[in-house]
C-alpha cells in the first residue's frame, strides 16, 4: 500500500479578539498613519488682531503655502497701503509674522456751539472717544451734554444731534401784598438782572416794614435768588405786659428764659445775701464771746471782793 500526502493550505489568520496584542498594535499603527499628515503638515487657528479680522470664515486647519487675508474691523482703516494684511502657513507649520495694519478712524470736527464750548477729555476725536458740551455764562444746554465717536455705516460719526445753548431768562417774580418791585411792567427778565422790592405807604399810623431780601437776582431758567419779601405792619404783634401778667396766649415769666443781665443781677443778690449772712453770724459770735468774757470778769471781781472782806473782818494776831 502506498501512502500519499496531499498539500493543505493554511487557513487565513483571524483576530480572535480586538483586544489581542497583535490586533491592538495593528489598529494603533493604522490610526497613527492616518493622523500623521494632519498633525505634522498643517497650521492651526489663524492669529487674532484687535484692529483686523479675517475676510473669510476660519478653517480648523491649513496646509503649507495656504494664505489668509485680513481686513480692518469697523471703525478702523489701513495705516498705510504698503502694509501687508495677509499671512502664509509656512513649512514649519507656523503662520508668517503679521503686524497690526489698521488704525482708528477719525470723526469730523464737532465744532463749538453758539454761546458754548466743546471739551475733549480723550484729547482726540478718534473712534471710541467722546466730547463734552458746556454753555457760556448766562446760557443753559438743551440736548445731550456728551457725544461719542461711533460707527455710522461704513465710517464713523458723532452720536445723536449736537446740543444748543439757549439764553437764561426768568419769568416775572411774585407780587407781594402792600408792596411792589422795580420793572414790574416787563414780561421777561434776563440772566443776572436784579429787581428791587419796596413797601407801599401805610394808610394808618404804623408804616410797613420789609421782611426778607429786598433784591432778587435771576440766576437760572425761571429761577430767582430767593423768595420774595413781605411787607408787614411795624406795630408790635403782642401787647406789652409786665412780668406776672396772666394775659391769655402771652408766655408767663417762668416760661421765658431770663436775659443775661437778669442772671447777673440774681447772682449779685445771692452774693450779697451770703455776705450779709456771714456778717450776721460773725456779729452774733462776737456778742456771745464778749458776754461770756463780761460774766467771767464779774465772777472774778466778786470773788476778789469776798476775799477782801474776809481778810478785813479777821482779827489780827
Amino acid at each position: 500500500m502506498t501512502a500519499s500526502c496531499s498539500s493543505r493550505k493554511a487557513p487565513p489568520y483571524r483576530c480572535e479578539s480586538p483586544f489581542s496584542s497583535r490586533c491592538f498594535f495593528g489598529i494603533l499603527l493604522v490610526a497613527l498613519l492616518l493622523l500623521l499628515p494632519i498633525s505634522s503638515d498643517a497650521c492651526g487657528e489663524p492669529p487674532r488682531f484687535g484692529t483686523m479680522q479675517l475676510r473669510n470664515v476660519s478653517k480648523p486647519s491649513y496646509n503649507p503655502e495656504d494664505r489668509i487675508y485680513y481686513e480692518c474691523r469697523p471703525g478702523y482703516q489701513p495705516k498705510h497701503p504698503s502694509l501687508s494684511t495677509s499671512a502664509v502657513c509656512e513649512a514649519n507649520n507656523t503662520w508668517s509674522l503679521l503686524q497690526e495694519a489698521c488704525t482708528r478712524k477719525q470723526c469730523p470736527n464737532p465744532g463749538d456751539p453758539i454761546n458754548g464750548q466743546v471739551q475733549y477729555p480723550n484729547g482726540n476725536i478718534l473712534f471710541g472717544s467722546q466730547v463734552h458740551y458746556v454753555c457760556n455764562d448766562g446760557y443753559f444746554l438743551i440736548g445731550p451734554s456728551i457725544r461719542y465717536c461711533d460707527i455710522s455705516g461704513s465710517t464713523v460719526d458723532w452720536s445723536g444731534n449736537p446740543p444748543i445753548c439757549e439764553k437764561i431768562l426768568c419769568k416775572p417774580p411774585e407780587k407781594i401784598l402792600n408792596g411792589k418791585y422795580t420793572n414790574s411792567h416787563k414780561d421777561v427778565f434776563e440772566y443776572s438782572e436784579v429787581v428791587g422790592y419796596s413797601c407801599d405807604a401805610s394808610n394808618g399810623t404804623d408804616p410797613y416794614s420789609l421782611v426778607g431780601e429786598s433784591k432778587l437776582v435771576c440766576i437760572g431758567k425761571d429761577e430767582w435768588s430767593s423768595d420774595p419779601p413781605q411787607c408787614k405792619d411795624s406795630k408790635p404783634t403782642h401787647p406789652t405786659t409786665t412780668l406776672g401778667s396772666s394775659h391769655p396766649g402771652y408766655p408767663s415769666p417762668s416760661d421765658e428764659t431770663p436775659p443775661k443781665d437778669a442772671e447777673s443781677l440774681g447772682a449779685g443778690i445771692i452774693v450779697v445775701i451770703v455776705i450779709g449772712a456771714l456778717f450776721g453770724v460773725g456779729v452774733v459770735v462776737c456778742g456771745i464771746y464778749f458776754s461770756f468774757c463780761k460774766k467771767k470778769k464779774g465772777k472774778e471781781g466778786i470773788a476778789t471782793y469776798s476775799a477782801y472782806q474776809d481778810k478785813a473782818t479777821t482779827p489780827a494776831e
